[in-house]
C-alpha cells in the first residue's frame, strides 16, 4: 500500500465478456507510464458488460490480479475499472450560470474561476434520471462566455454569463454495485469507473484525430463500443449489444460444432469479406458427438461470418450518425478491440462506413509492446492513461464510491442484529 502511494502506482481492470485484463503501472510523468505487471484470465461471468455471475467474475479477476501483482512485485488495493454494456447511455446537454450582473462595473467584474467552471459543469447534470441510474462522466465539449462561443478554457476570462456544452454518460447503479462486489470479494476497492470506449479512445487516438474528427469502434466479445470525437470533445457515445462472440456462435450453429472449435476456426481461418476468401476446401471441421468431420473452404466459413460482421459495423455506423454535430470526421473510423483482428475487416468496414479506416493498437504500451501492443488491449491501457489525465475527477469519484457500504460492514451489521435478539 505504501509502495502504491510512494511510486504513484495505478491499477486498471477490464472485466470483459471473454477475459479479464489487469495492468499495474507506475506513473513516470504526465505523458508517460511504465507497466510493472500484466495479468489475464478467461472469464464467463460477464455477458455484454452485465454481471451474470459474481462468483465466476471474481474467480477470473483473482487469477488475473495475482499474475499482475506477482510480476509487478506489489500488492494493490484500489483500481480503475472499465464499464460498458447496453445500460450505458450518452446524451448532450448544456448548463448556464451567471458570473457578473449585466449592470456591474467593468472594473469590478469578477474573473471566471475554477469554482465557476465546476459549478456550470454541475448544472449540466440537471437531467431527470431514475433512482437506479447516475451520471458517470461529464465530458466538456466547449464553453460560451456571453457572445463568445466555442471557448475551450474560460478560466480567467470576464463575462456576465457562462454556458457549458457537455456530453453526459449515465450508467446503471445496480451493475456498478455488482462489479464492485466482484472486486471486494477479492479484497479490492474501486477507485473509479470509466466508460470503456472513452478509455479505448485515450489509447488509440492522438491530438489531431480528436481535434479534426474521428470515430472509434471497439469490437469486443459481447459488445461493440462507439465514441465520436470532434474539436477535442466527445460528441457521441453508444454501445452496440453484439460483438465477436456472436460471430463465433453463428459459426458453431452453421457448422454444428462446439463454441471452442468455432472460435479456433474464426481466429485461424476467418475472413470478414467473402469476395476475398479462398474457395479451396482445405479446412477441417472435427465432428462432435459421434458425427463425421468434414472439409470446408474459407469461403464457406466466411459466409457465416460476413453477415454478422456487416450487422455489427452497420449498427456502429447508426451510432456514429447520431452525433449532434456537423463536423466532418477527417480521420474517419478507427477500429480496435479483438474483433477488429479478423482478416480483411478493414476492407469490409470501408464498404460499410464509406470512410477512411484504420485498425489501431495502443499508441503507448509502457514497455510491454509484445504483450499489449495489439487492438485487444486498447481499453485496459486506456484506463491507465485516462486516470493519469483526470486525477482531479478521480478524487470526486472516490468520494462517491466511498459512500457505498463494504461487504464486511454489511455482514457485521447483520451479526449485530442477530446478537441483539439473543
Amino acid at each position: 500500500m505504501n509502495l502504491e502511494r510512494q511510486k504513484e502506482i495505478l491499477t486498471a481492470v477490464d472485466i470483459g465478456t471473454t477475459k479479464t485484463n489487469v495492468i499495474i503501472a507506475e506513473i513516470i510523468n504526465k505523458n508517460n507510464f511504465k507497466i510493472l505487471g500484466y495479468g489475464e484470465a478467461p472469464n464467463t461471468g460477464i455477458k455484454k458488460g452485465i454481471v451474470e455471475s459474481i462468483t465466476k467474475s471474481a474467480e477470473s479477476l483473482e487469477i488475473a490480479i495475482e499474475k499482475a501483482e506477482k510480476q509487478a512485485g506489489v500488492d494493490v488495493e484500489f483500481v480503475t475499472l472499465g464499464v460498458t454494456g447496453p445500460e450505458i447511455r450518452g446524451i448532450n446537454n448544456t448548463g448556464v450560470i451567471t458570473i457578473n450582473s449585466p449592470n456591474s462595473d467593468l472594473l469590478n467584474e469578477k474573473e471566471i474561476r475554477k469554482l465557476d467552471i465546476n459549478r456550470v459543469l454541475e448544472h449540466t447534470k440537471a437531467v431527470t434520471l431514475p433512482p437506479d441510474r447516475r451520471v458517470l462522466h461529464i465530458l466538456p465539449q466547449e464553453f460560451n462566455v456571453d457572445d463568445h462561443k466555442g471557448i475551450k478554457d474560460p478560466l480567467g476570462m470576464i463575462g456576465h454569463r457562462l454556458e457549458a456544452s457537455v456530453h453526459l454518460v449515465t450508467s446503471d447503479l445496480r451493475n456498478e454495485k455488482n462489479l464492485q462486489t466482484c472486486l471486494r470479494n477479492v479484497g479490492l476497492e474501486v477507485k473509479q469507473f470509466v466508460l470503456n470506449p472513452l478509455a479505448s479512445a485515450e489509447a488509440v487516438l492522438d491530438h489531431n484525430e480528436k481535434n479534426l474528427g474521428a470515430a472509434v469502434v471497439d469490437i469486443g466479445g459481447g459488445t461493440t463500443d462507439v465514441i465520436v470525437y470532434h474539436n477535442n470533445g466527445v460528441r457521441h457515445t453508444g454501445i452496440v449489444p453484439i460483438g465477436s462472440n456472436n460471430i463465433t456462435s453463428d459459426i458453431a450453429h452453421g457448422l454444428q460444432t462446439t463454441f471452442e472449435q468455432a472460435e479456433e476456426l474464426k481466429k485461424k481461418y476467418g475472413c470478414a469479406k467473402s469476395a476475398l476468401a479462398s474457395d479451396e476446401k482445405n479446412i477441417r471441421v472435427e465432428g462432435i458427438g459421434g458425427r463425421d468431420g468434414k472439409l470446408i473452404s474459407q469461403k464457406d466459413l466466411t459466409s457465416l461470418i460476413e453477415p454478422r460482421m456487416v450487422e455489427i459495423l452497420a449498427m456502429a455506423l447508426n451510432e456514429i450518425k447520431k452525433k449532434e454535430h456537423s463536423g466532418f470526421l477527417t480521420f474517419g473510423v478507427i477500429l480496435t478491440g479483438n474483433g477488429s483482428l479478423l482478416a480483411n475487416t478493414s476492407d469490409l468496414a470501408m464498404d460499410v462506413f464509406q470512410q477512411p479506416i484504420k485498425i489501431a493498437s495502443p499508441i503507448k504500451t509502457g514497455g510491454f509492446e509484445d504483450k499489449l501492443g495489439n487492438p485487444g488491449c486498447s481499453s485496459v491501457i486506456g484506463l491507465i492513461q485516462y486516470e493519469i489525465e483526470n486525477k482531479d475527477i478521480i478524487k470526486e469519484e472516490e468520494s462517491f464510491l466511498g459512500q457505498l457500504p463494504k461487504v464486511g460492514d454489511v455482514v457485521d451489521k447483520i451479526k449485530n442484529i442477530f446478537n441483539n435478539f439473543l
